[in-house]
Formats: C-alpha cells, sequence, structure tokens
C-alpha cells in the first residue's frame, strides 16, 4: 500500500514506551491536509486489548509487524482504510468494561467493509458522536 499524500486523511499512530520498556501505550492522530485532530490515547495498561488492531492497522499500511516493539521512535503514517478501521475500535471499544463484549466489537468492526466503517466514523465524530457510538456498541456486541 502506498503513502498517503498530504491532501488524503492520514492517520498518524505513536507508540509510547513504558519506563521499564518492557510494553507500549499509543496516541492516534487524524490529519487532513494541514489540520490535525487527536482521536484517542491510550495507556499501555489499557492498549493491551487493542494490540492486535494497532499491528492489523499497521500491517495494512505496509510496514513490518514487526516494526510495532517499544523500541520505536518514529510514528506511523496509517493510511486511511486502517487508520479508519483502528479509530473506530478505539473509540466504540474504550468505555466498554468487560473483555468478551470488547473483543466482539472489535471483531465485529474488523468485519465491516471499509464503507460501513468510514460511515460509522463519520458518525461517531459528528456532532451525534456519541449516540452513534452506542448505536454501533448495540449493534456489533451481540448480547
Amino acid at each position: 500500500m502506498s503513502v498517503p499524500t498530504m491532501r488524503e486523511r492520514r492517520f498518524e499512530l505513536r507508540l509510547l514506551p513504558t519506563a521499564a520498556g518492557d510494553s507500549w501505550g499509543f496516541t492516534l492522530t487524524e490529519t487532513i491536509g494541514k489540520s490535525s485532530q487527536p482521536v484517542a490515547r491510550v495507556s499501555p495498561a489499557q492498549a493491551v486489548g487493542y494490540r492486535r488492531a494497532v499491528i492489523d492497522a499497521v500491517a495494512a499500511s505496509g510496514y513490518q509487524p514487526t516494526a510495532v516493539s517499544p523500541r520505536r521512535c518514529r510514528p506511523f503514517n496509517l493510511a486511511q482504510a486502517p487508520g479508519v478501521r483502528l479509530a473506530l475500535t478505539v473509540t466504540a471499544a474504550a468505555p466498554v468494561t468487560r473483555p468478551v463484549r470488547r473483543r466482539m466489537i472489535a471483531d465485529a468492526i474488523d468485519g465491516l467493509t471499509f464503507e460501513e466503517a468510514l460511515y460509522w466514523y463519520a458518525q461517531s465524530t459528528g456532532p451525534t458522536g456519541r449516540r452513534a457510538l452506542r448505536a454501533l456498541r448495540l449493534l456489533l456486541a451481540d448480547d
């Protein structure tokens, strides 16, 4: 996959290693043109539940999965499709406390087509974002 141009929607994934250097958290920032806005900041303790989604997004953007490590200093420049999917996974699953339900949501988002993921991401960043995320969680976590 090619690196996105400056005009396309991009996502920057920056790993935040722990002081011991044995684990990492991350920040995800969306950039369109010259404007950027933070999407999520995940602590190392919370990042354990998102590791598979992070590695999938990095691999889909053309990086080696082994590049995801606490020693990485440079950010990952994610393409639109994997960036949207990772952002939607993090924002939809963040308030869920039960690990099984969080995994169900992440798996269901992984199964969405790109158009569906982009639609739900756009809804979740709009003025009624909290309501859209709640609707998405209810739809995906067949509970």
